[in-house]
């Protein structure tokens, strides 16, 4: 996969450097680089202009014909996490109240039913990173945004990483899906209609389900984070929800 986006978007990664190893990935070390930071504008739009670059790279590469690539559910996997979310219900009452444990759960079920309804035409598959957290976008030491971490890289329809990354980005933007969409037009290419998935909480179900299986120490140090997050983000998800549907009657 490196390989075959060196050969054809060589701007997209970070080269490999020859190694005696061939089961190894090994890539220069990045002097004073960095993650992206999604609250700001810039960041936004250059790592939304990797992944488009990413994805529209199935007009020369044929994906589907590479091994070890597959396509898997993003609705199932959503649906198992919700599941592990409330069958361990109990381990979130020491840090949350039960009325913010309810309202995740409510959230994630609405959201989900609303996606299994969901009828839209099938797009082109394509290659998808499969995790795009911040700091898997790397400002290098060239000046230049570039992707790393391929190690969840899967089949899927481009569309399916964009509602992944807005899950991302919203969070730096106080959720305004409005701004969103204003400061990056190249969203459009978004079907519509698969705007309900940014109303399933995956980054709460996710983060918390994480969280509670950390060793003490770090537990505790990740819940100073977790913690005021989640309550930040149940005051903001009614106009989330609101403004999702209203995009989608656009």
């Amino acid at each position: 996969m490196h390989r075959q986006l060196g050969c054809m978007e060589p701007s997209l990664i970070l080269p490999i450097v020859q190694s005696d190893d061939e089961q190894l990935i090994v890539q220069a070390w990045q002097e004073g680089s960095h993650g992206a930071n999604f609250a700001y504008a810039k960041d936004r739009k250059e790592s939304l202009k990797l992944l488009i670059a990413l994805h529209d790279t199935h007009k020369k590469i044929a994906w589907q014909r590479v091994p070890g690539l597959h396509t898997y559910s993003q609705l199932l996997k959503w649906q198992m996490r919700y599941m592990r979310f409330k069958s361990r219900r109990n381990d979130f009452r020491a840090f949350l109240t039960g009325e913010e444990i309810d309202q995740i759960l409510h959230y994630s079920d609405q959201s989900l039913q609303l996606i299994s309804m969901e009828d839209t035409p099938e797009k082109d598959i394509t290659l998808l990173h499969g995790d795009v957290v911040h700091h898997n976008f790397l400002w290098c030491s060239d000046g230049q945004l570039r992707l790393i971490d391929f190690d969840l890289a899967h089949l899927g329809e481009a569309d399916d990483e964009y509602i992944l990354w807005l899950h991302r980005v919203l969070p730096a933007v106080d959720y305004d899906l409005g701004k969103i969409f204003a400061e990056l037009p190249e969203l459009k290419r978004l079907d519509k209609r698969k705007l309900h998935r940014l109303k399933y909480p995956n980054e709460l179900l996710r983060e918390w389900l994480f969280a509670v299986d950390l060793p003490l120490e770090q537990q505790l140090v990740f819940l100073d984070y977790l913690v005021p997050f989640t309550k930040r983000a149940l005051t903001y998800w009614p106009k989330l929800w609101y403004d999702i549907d209203r995009f989608v009657k656009k």
